[in-house]
């Protein structure tokens, strides 16, 4: 029985990867190709009639801890801050306000019970973090004036808000909770967790600037451990544990770490496989049946949030935030895609209590639609509404992301003294393997002969190979330096480095600094940093 089982569950793995590159090859969300999938296997003689609610919410439970984690984890907070604020009153507000509209529209024009259809709006309140990495990232859609970062964020950063609400509404509808009472659960669930999830973060930190480090597989082993007792020391206190491990995420996602990189490929792993995990267990509850006989009501629901409660909540919200646009507001309005959270949170309300309709399908066929709808017009909503930038880079947001490409560009300048004034390209030496490519002078732009002499003043672009650390014994990393900082105010000279660790380079102010022993290192210096593996 049991290699039957490890055989399946090995097969279906298996299928799940590859069914995820027909996702990168058309641009179809992956989440719906591997729900479609679970619909498949569990409306077939291979697992008819998988209902075990209590089980599914367990695994989904645990998986969704690694989805919430990863989602923090690359999150690149030097290109997320700038909108980090608007970010976190969408996630918050904007969640809160399409629940409430949401669910006041299901009772009004559907007739559920008042208390139910608010459980409803909860339930499906937030946007789908991994549908909405999925179609930016993979489609290299770069949006104008940081609204990928602000998506990014938004859409990682909201389902702990969807998922207190819920308990919310739960606790309210068990009775023995008044209205005062509920709200002061509301306030321990954000305040609670994410006061562990900064405490925790801070251990980790104070930990790993004393360069603590393990071999052989320990900082993985290291990380997942520091998750998962992220996750249940806030739900002990009380506490929302998603935010919590949201929270650590991005503090750990954002550190200098000499293993980073290996980390960021084991997590990679981890989430598409708890994404699997999930997608797959979720397909298996649903009943194809059940799916047609709640569709006109998805249908109506999805229609309903799309047109009007989340651009209501967006609109309503930015319109007391500035440097905003009326195409921003389209574009984030309809990047409003529900996903798996929405169904698992679906699942937690199923076995907690009885309701008068079929939350769970109707929940699952909204995520369907929102998927294929949404989802699907959201690359045509970016041009159309001209917030697409074709020479953006969307891949900024993530931490550790290097650009696929085999050439790589460097400017420089021909400061004076330089040895090449007056020296023509042809007489000057160049690794083989480097080119200059154009030359800026009095802000016009040529491309250089052989015979090009260049002068003062002049910057350079060059171009050189793609470095490939694969095949090499050296990582390198970027850190920003913050108000106490082990670095802030000191010169490199006096720095007690690693043996293995150099600075190579500094950006400050949008310049950029190759250091020596007296340049001194200042806040909000951007430094990249050299580490050679042992």
């Amino acid at each position: 029985m049991l290699i039957e089982v490890l055989t399946f569950i090995g097969i279906i793995v298996l299928i799940s990867v590859l069914l995820s590159e027909v996702s990168d090859k058309f641009g179809i969300p992956m989440l719906l190709i591997f729900i479609v999938f679970g619909i498949v296997i569990g409306s077939s003689n291979l697992m008819r009639y998988f209902e075990d609610f209590e089980l599914a919410n367990k695994v989904c439970l645990i998986a969704l801890i690694f989805v919430m984690f990863y989602g923090g984890f690359g999150t690149s907070w030097r290109a997320a801050k700038p909108v980090a604020v608007k970010a976190l009153i969408l996630a918050s507000f904007g969640v809160l306000f399409t629940a409430l509209i949401t669910g006041i529209f299901v009772h009004l024009a559907l007739g559920f019970p008042l208390i139910e259809s608010l459980l409803l709006g909860s339930v499906i309140g937030s946007t789908d973090a991994a549908s909405v990495f999925s179609i930016l990232r993979r489609r290299k859609l770069s949006l104008r004036d940081n609204t990928d970062s602000l998506l990014e964020m938004e859409s990682g950063s909201n389902d702990p808000f969807s998922y207190i609400l819920t308990i919310v509404c739960l606790s309210l509808m068990r009775g023995g909770i008044k209205v005062e009472s509920a709200l002061l659960m509301l306030f321990l669930q954000v305040f609670v967790g994410a006061a562990i999830g900064g405490a925790i973060s801070y251990i980790v930190v104070v930990l790993l600037r004393r360069n603590i480090f393990f071999k052989g597989g320990g900082n993985e082993v290291f990380t997942i451990a520091i998750a998962l007792l992220g996750y249940a020391v806030a739900e002990m206190l009380r506490g929302n544990g998603y935010l919590s491990v949201y929270i650590i995420g991005i503090v750990l996602g954002n550190q200098e770490l000499q293993y980073k990189r290996d980390l960021v490929s084991f997590f990679d792993g981890v989430n598409m496989l708890a994404q699997i995990l999930i997608f797959f267990v979720l397909g298996l509850l649903s009943q194809p049946a059940n799916i047609l006989k709640v569709f006109p009501v998805a249908l109506l629901i999805m229609i309903f949030m799309t047109f009007v409660s989340r651009p209501v909540s967006i609109f309503g919200l930015m319109a007391f935030m500035r440097d905003t646009s009326l195409p921003q507001k389209l574009v984030i309005s309809w990047a409003g895609i529900r996903g798996a959270a929405s169904i698992v949170f679906a699942i937690v309300a199923v076995s907690s209590v009885q309701l008068h309709f079929d939350l769970f399908h109707i929940v699952f066929t909204v995520v369907l639609l929102s998927l294929a709808f949404q989802g699907g017009f959201m690359p045509m909503v970016a041009i159309k509404t001209k917030m697409y930038d074709p020479e953006g880079d969307v891949m900024k947001t993530f931490t550790d992301y290097e650009e696929e490409r085999n050439v790589h560009f460097v400017i420089t300048e021909i400061y004076p003294g330089h040895p090449w004034i007056k020296q023509s390209l042809q007489n000057i030496f160049l690794p083989k393997d480097i080119r200059v490519v154009i030359v800026e002078r009095d802000d016009k732009q040529f491309i250089p002969e052989g015979k090009t002499i260049f002068e003062e003043g002049d910057r350079l672009i060059l171009s050189a190979l793609h470095f490939d650390d694969s095949m090499d014994n050296f990582t390198l990393s970027e850190r920003t330096i913050t108000t106490g900082d082990r670095f802030e105010d000191r010169f490199i000279k006096d720095l007690k480095l690693h043996t293995n660790e150099r600075i190579i380079l500094i950006e400050r102010d949008g310049r950029v600094i190759i250091p020596s022993g007296d340049v001194k290192i200042k806040k909000d210096d951007l430094i990249v940093i050299n580490w050679l593996r042992e």
